[in-house]
């Protein structure tokens, strides 16, 4: 809202503390163009409208049904609109999963459990053995207050999912993935999978099980953030061909966080990766050539345009080819935005 002061914003919530600390905030920073309202998300059809972008994040696993909150969002929906959804990931909240059963067999709850237990749980989870997989995200043995620790290790409803749950939960509710939030978390392509025998199988597969396959690969992905639309959207006005002449037409745009600087081999070139990323090895050396096509992204200028001040290169045909793969690749590694037409 802050942002974007000539939109319009809902921001709805069942909790009346949770409104009265977005409202505090809107007016602490002198932000007018949000409305709040009291209400259930399974009731947003009532407000009688319909959004360009609706943000949901942490909500949807903590609903009784989650598959009616997603109908009732879509709902209300426009046709071309975007949805940007946080669910919990199975595979990396494994550890918080055992320790949750663990407190249930010790009799502890939310609506009971004291500030004394509280910090026992803290104590318990921080000191976790070296093989518990709590240990893979320290994030978890750490929660900064009571209220984070309970909704952490006690929640009584707490539903996590894995990749091909997501797009069967999207596929049963009239809605299909637009994109990953950090398409690199799943892409195969972006792991050391690249480099073993099994990839050519890999790529032979459809994109939902390769990013499955890269789920299971990495297997610490602890919440999946993604944009879903209506599957009535057609796939054209959001994914990019990289193979066809409307690649041109797109515009790369750097992500926020994107970071790049000088190669630590001391080898000439560059190595970018994104802040927020949650593995490491998520860097990327760029040579000479690469560091210099990087210059030309500027949020303005089309790939169309990178081709003619870049052919004489080569001739555009080779520069064309060259160009889809590195900004292919540079968009697989969330590096970039593409921004389509209009």
């Amino acid at each position: 809202a802050a942002v974007q002061p000539q939109a319009r914003v809902v921001a709805i919530d069942l909790s009346v503390a949770s409104l009265d600390r977005s409202q505090a905030l809107a007016r602490a920073h002198g932000v007018t163009n949000v409305t709040h309202i009291q209400k259930s998300l399974y009731d947003v059809s009532d407000l009688g409208q319909d959004f360009d972008l609706i943000l949901s994040s942490g909500v949807i696993h903590h609903l009784p049904d989650p598959a009616a909150g997603l109908r009732a969002l879509r709902q209300a929906l426009r046709p071309l609109g975007s949805m940007l959804v946080m669910v919990y990931g199975r595979y990396g909240r494994s550890g918080v999963y055992l320790f949750q059963e663990m407190f249930r067999r010790l009799g502890l709850a939310p609506e009971t459990v004291t500030s004394e237990e509280i910090l026992q749980i803290i104590e318990l989870a921080r000191n976790a053995p070296e093989t518990h997989p709590i240990k893979l995200l320290p994030r978890f043995c750490a929660p900064q207050s009571e209220a984070e620790t309970v909704d952490l290790y006690l929640h009584p409803r707490d539903v996590a999912y894995t990749v091909p749950e997501i797009y069967d939960l999207l596929d049963e509710n009239g809605l299909a993935l637009q994109r990953w939030y950090h398409r690199a978390h799943y892409s195969p392509r972006c792991t050391a999978l690249v480099d073993h025998p099994f990839y050519a199988r890999i790529e032979s597969l459809p994109e939902r099980e390769r990013f499955a396959i890269g789920e299971l690969y990495r297997a610490a992905v602890h919440q999946h953030i993604f944009v879903a639309c209506r599957d009535d959207r057609p796939p054209a006005t959001y994914e990019p061909d990289f193979a066809g002449d409307k690649l041109l037409t797109l515009v790369p745009q750097f992500r926020a966080g994107f970071i790049i600087g000088s190669r630590k081999d001391g080898q000439p070139g560059s190595e970018g990766r994104l802040d927020g990323h949650l593995f490491d090895e998520l860097k990327v050396k760029f040579d000479p050539t690469q560091s210099h096509v990087l210059s030309l992204i500027d949020g303005r200028r089309s790939i169309g345009d990178m081709v003619a001040m870049l052919q004489r290169a080569g001739d555009a045909a080779t520069v064309r080819t060259y160009l889809q793969g590195f900004i292919k690749d540079l968009w697989e590694f969330d590096f970039v935005y593409l921004k389509f037409p209009g």
